[in-house]
């Protein structure tokens, strides 16, 4: 009996058993779309975070001080801080790679009052750069500049909703004045610019919304407003852009080396740089942990369901003991016996690895919508899962089709 015949004697049992079948199948089809599903969920939520820290600044890496040890209990002192000469030094020595270098604290919470518009507001310092550095999307006016940083103007950017609250939507709220009360007191400023938030569409990035409105002031303005702030002495955090032929990995080395032996020796602080691209490698590698630990925790149902196949194939060679009789009485091998129960289980195996595949395939797909990335299901995962199917099917119908092979004729013809 050759291959086709045995696939068509396979398929006629399964047609004549249909309820038997698909419960044979069920453990395969469970684990293999759990599989495929965890597979395309996991190829979307990386595919999610590498987009999303594209848009933060893919290219982009962080510099700050930190402590040296985790029990300094000393705060930051100007002494600490990274100097404009050194940074200066810096940018002549390695200005090639360097797009750009955004400068930026906080002066915490504000509240805007214009007449009748009373608003909470969080007032950012930052330089020109920082509008590259953080794409900041500018839809009237300008961002800060270095004549605004060099004479510390009292001038403002603010978000959308804060000037369609001030002028009316479309309306041009440039030149206007505005007050903000902040722990410093009140100040005024003049409007220069308006920007529209980035929005980042993603729920893993989704940390909720903030009522205050984010508003921006040269830098320099906002360290005149805090003189006890020991960074107006010196820096201790600001963000570097590379250019695209720069290596962030080794770049990372080289900032990190370069600033830490302009430190002062006997500072208690020490300068760490991280880049963007790290972050994404180590926040895709979680993921891809994560999702290859629930998939081995899935494929438990495909240890279930190929025990499953096991029971029944060997329920079929006890009903056909009698056929099985037959045919080595007529001169069948024990081959060939062993090879029709073997294709037998490799054929349920492999439907229920392809019903499996197509309902994994979908869950999968209609998740990663949900998230909203959709990602096509792997490749990969879908032969991995679609070949593992079969290699149940020889495992676990190796016994039953060696048990049928070793049958006695004799006996077998006796069997009722």
């Amino acid at each position: 009996m050759n291959l086709f015949e045995n696939i068509r004697l396979a398929l006629e049992g399964l047609r004549a058993n249909k309820m038997r079948a698909l419960l044979t199948m069920l453990g395969i089809i469970i684990g293999i779309a759990s599989v495929m599903a965890i597979s395309t969920l996991g190829s979307a939520m990386t595919g999610s975070v590498t987009s999303t820290m594209d848009k933060l600044g893919g290219k982009n890496i962080m510099v700050s001080l930190s402590p040296k040890n985790y029990d300094t209990t000393s705060s930051i002192q100007p002494e600490d801080l990274i100097t404009q000469d050194q940074l200066d030094g810096f940018k002549a020595a390695y200005g090639d790679q360097i797009k750009a270098i955004s400068m930026t604290n906080t002066l915490g919470s504000g509240k805007l009052n214009s007449g009748h518009i009373h608003k909470n507001v969080s007032i950012t310092g930052a330089n020109a750069d920082y509008r590259v550095v953080n794409n900041i999307n500018l839809i009237q006016g300008r961002f800060v500049n270095d004549r605004d940083m060099s004479s510390a103007r009292n001038v403002i950017i603010i978000e959308k909703s804060l000037r369609d609250n001030l002028v009316g939507l479309n309306g041009d709220p440039i030149g206007k004045d505005i007050s903000v009360e902040t722990r410093n007191g009140n100040q005024s400023y003049t409007i220069i610019g308006v920007y529209e938030k980035v929005t980042i569409d993603n729920p893993l990035f989704n940390m909720g919304d903030d009522t205050r409105v984010e508003c921006f002031i040269p830098f320099t303005t906002l360290k005149a407003l805090d003189p006890l702030s020991p960074n107006t002495s010196g820096y201790d955090n600001f963000t570097i852009m590379l250019g695209p032929e720069a290596d962030s990995a080794a770049f990372t080395l080289i900032a990190k080396d370069y600033f830490n032996k302009n430190m002062n020796p006997l500072s208690d602080y020490q300068v760490d740089v991280t880049s963007m691209e790290a972050i994404a490698s180590e926040a895709t590698g979680m993921l891809g942990t994560l999702s290859l630990g629930i998939s081995v925790i899935a494929g438990i149902s495909l240890l279930v369901g190929g025990i499953g196949v096991m029971n029944i194939m060997l329920v079929s060679v006890t009903e056909r003991t009698k056929e099985i009789g037959i045919r080595k009485a007529l001169g069948a091998r024990n081959s060939a016996i062993r090879s029709q129960f073997i294709i037998e289980s490799i054929i349920i195996c492999l439907i229920g690895g392809l019903i499996g595949v197509a309902l994994g395939a979908a869950l999968g797909a209609l998740g990663s919508t949900l998230l909203k990335f959709p990602a096509a299901p792997p490749l990969g995962p879908m032969v991995i899962a679609l070949c593992f199917s079969m290699a149940i099917g020889v495992f676990f119908g190796y016994y039953p089709a060696n048990k049928a092979a070793k049958l006695n004729p004799i006996d077998a013809l006796r069997y009722e």
